[in-house]
């Protein structure tokens, strides 16, 4: 014991040094998730076909639930953890709160592969757990979180396989992209491609590179070997869900490289005009890859987040974090996955959603640790309360931005659910909210629910029937002219007192 120090000093000095702060930072995560979930508010349309689909692995078995859902594995996950007595939702908010905790894990252990110094692991425990985008995902049910936490662990485990050339660390790189191809279909090409990361790692020799390089690319043939045979024993033909999960996008992708004339025309008239359209309609490709490279852009912009984005241009302009290869090189190769990943997924769908970018997102936010411990390191004594100052609101903007407001609780839905209960309870439902079709009860394939209704299938509902409509724009005009033909009568209202033009309505089928 040193001289001057209390037994009670001196312990709880050693304490700390012992604490990993990785496993803190878990305990924290975990608390967050169980904070998000005592906020209000109304599952995402996806949750619905997860749900679905576990009860479909529930009630008839796997390979009905692979009919029914080509990527049917975080479903079954969700319905095999409902067997310990907890509802299917709620299984699957605790399995996404598990994965959340070990992306945090994976994210400190990434940056402690490269520099352990406590002060940097805690800039990255603080950098994860105060994101503001990634936190707006935690009350989600996203299959998608299993692939980010996955990928990180891979990508912890591929530092780890370049530095030692361990076999184990090697199997462990493999088996978590193959977990992660459970959740999304696109970690088989980082499985495949990023090995090719260890050819720049100029620590070793050009035959040591190769060598590491062949014997990773062994592994990964073989746990892929190993992936189809279980597949095989499962029941599962794995060429059939190949196929099942590409006729998906195959309609997409046929009209994105030959749209019918007829749609070309639409195109052309609507983007050029009537008259500039015979001149320019030839151009409509061109105009399209463009619009399409501009929405990548935007949306990875908004999934890193304002904060962060404004903290790597700082570091960019300050030269901060000097380049480490060890994790520059096998970074770049990730970020560039998943950009080709993005776009191809862009131009087939021609629509993307910030969380596809979020494991982009992830791995440039890998960087924000170490230029917030450059700040903090800089500090003088002149400037030390200014840089205190700095850091606490940057901290504090991005936690409350994080956790202020989650969720779109809609107490509308609500109301109506419970109104139908009390007084449709037996009568034929048509709606176009999930929540309302689910709640209620009374839509047996409520994950299939439309967000907007076309007039014939209004009219074909059977007399005396009830529809249920959440307002927008597009459905207005078809209630009023439906009411106007007295083929609907208003029979209740549930307000939205945020926005006086939406809300759910409930209209009676008159008979024709």
């Amino acid at each position: 014991m040193q001289p001057g120090l209390t037994r009670a000093t001196w312990v709880t000095q050693i304490n700390l040094k012992q604490v990993d702060i990785r496993l803190g930072a878990v305990v924290v995560s975990l608390l967050l998730s169980v904070f998000t979930l005592l906020l209000p508010d109304t599952p995402n349309d996806d949750s619905y076909t997860y749900i679905r689909t576990a009860d479909i692995f529930l009630s008839n078995g796997l390979t009905a639930a692979f009919d029914y859902y080509s990527w049917a594995s975080f479903s079954v996950l969700v319905g095999l953890i409902s067997k310990l007595g907890l509802s299917l939702f709620a299984s699957a908010f605790l399995i996404n709160a598990l994965f959340y905790a070990l992306i945090v894990y994976a994210f400190i252990s990434i940056v402690r592969e490269i520099d352990d110094s406590r002060d940097l692991l805690l800039w990255a425990a603080i950098t994860i757990l105060v994101y503001p985008q990634f936190n707006e995902y935690r009350y989600l049910v996203l299959r998608d979180v299993g692939f980010w936490a996955l990928s990180l662990i891979a990508f912890w485990q591929y530092l780890r396989y370049a530095t030692s050339a361990s076999l184990i660390t090697g199997a462990c790189f493999c088996a978590a992209l193959i977990g992660a191809t459970l959740f999304r279909a696109e970690a088989l090409i980082y499985l495949v491609l990023t090995p090719a990361a260890l050819f720049f790692d100029t620590r070793i020799s050009l035959p040591k590179r190769i060598h590491r390089f062949l014997r990773l690319e062994m592994m990964v043939a073989g746990i892929l070997l190993f992936a189809a045979l279980a597949i095989a024993l499962a029941g599962l033909n794995i060429v059939t869900l190949l196929l099942n999960f590409v006729s998906v996008y195959k309609p997409f992708l046929m009209n994105t490289f030959s749209p019918p004339p007829e749609q070309a025309s639409v195109v052309g008239g609507i983007l050029f005009g009537e008259y500039a359209a015979a001149y320019s309609q030839e151009y409509i490709g061109l105009f399209m890859v463009a619009g399409l490279f501009t929405i990548l852009i935007v949306n990875l912009i908004n999934g890193v987040g304002a904060p962060y984005l404004l903290m790597l241009c700082f570091g960019v302009l300050r030269r901060k974090p000097s380049a480490n290869r060890s994790l520059v090189v096998p970074l770049v190769i990730y970020l560039t996955i998943n950009a080709v990943v993005l776009l191809g997924f862009l131009f087939i769908t021609r629509y993307l959603s910030s969380r596809y970018a979020m494991l982009f997102c992830l791995m440039l936010a890998l960087l924000v640790p170490w230029i917030l411990c450059h700040i903090w390191r800089a500090r003088t004594e002149r400037n030390r309360q200014l840089v205190l100052s700095l850091l606490i609101l940057f901290v504090t903007y991005c936690a409350v931005d994080s956790f202020h407001s989650f969720g779109d609780y809609k107490q509308f839905v609500v109301d109506s659910v419970e109104w139908l209960a009390e007084h449709e309870a037996a009568t034929p439902l048509l709606t176009n909210n999930h929540a309302i079709a689910y709640g209620s009860g009374m839509v047996i394939a409520y994950d299939k629910t439309q967000r907007y209704l076309e007039e014939a299938a209004i009219r074909d509902w059977p007399t005396g029937g009830v529809v249920a409509i959440e307002r927008s724009f597009r459905m207005d005009e078809v209630l009023a002219r439906l009411e106007t033909a007295r083929v609907l009568e208003r029979v209740a209202q549930f307000a939205n007192p945020d926005d006086a033009e939406k809300g759910i309505v409930i209209y009676r089928r008159l008979p024709d």
